[in-house]
């Protein structure tokens, strides 16, 4: 007799400003907020495995990669730790090479921001090589809300079907 898979609760980090709302639907059964060690969002029972940090412009990460680079760096070397760590991103690639920077980064800290493309490229390839954490451009909000839900919800299969596969092999 086949298992029924049960479903997920998303964690979202207290600290997590204009985020995804995740309701009860589908396989999901909504969402709390709590303190995370590191990232956004994570799975209610497997917050030492799943690790999601959220980036919604590239302005943000030419800041992460500008001003706030220790701090950053600090976070993308706990994300190592999770066997599954994603940077989700609201952007194409293409906005982030063309330039970083953008318009969501107020005036005043403008002159602060010297990101590249070419920058801001060789630093996301180093962080996937160095600390295997996947990089995802999803274009906007939405597509990168649906692309986490998946990533939730593909998880939530992989740990509970290994979870039964692990019970009827002892």
């Amino acid at each position: 007799m086949k298992k029924k898979i049960p479903n997920y609760k998303v964690i979202k980090d207290t600290r997590e400003q204009d985020g995804w709302t995740f309701t009860e639907y589908d396989k999901c059964e909504g969402m709390e907020v709590g303190t995370l060690h590191t990232g956004d969002y994570t799975m209610k029972g497997f917050d030492d495995v799943v690790c999601i940090e959220r980036k919604a412009c590239a302005s943000e990460i030419a800041m992460n990669l500008g001003k706030k680079k220790g701090a950053f760096n600090a976070e993308m070397e706990r994300m190592k730790d999770y066997p599954f760590s994603f940077l989700v991103c609201e952007f194409d690639m293409e906005d982030g090479l063309k330039d970083p920077i953008g318009s969501r980064v107020p005036n005043k800290l403008r002159s602060q921001v010297k990101v590249t493309g070419k920058y801001l490229l060789k630093c996301l390839i180093e962080f996937q090589i160095w600390y295997d954490t996947k990089i995802l451009f999803c274009g906007d909000k939405q597509n990168a809300f649906l692309v986490c839900n998946s990533i939730f919800k593909r998880l939530n299969e992989l740990f509970h079907t290994k979870e039964h596969n692990d019970d009827t092999t002892n």
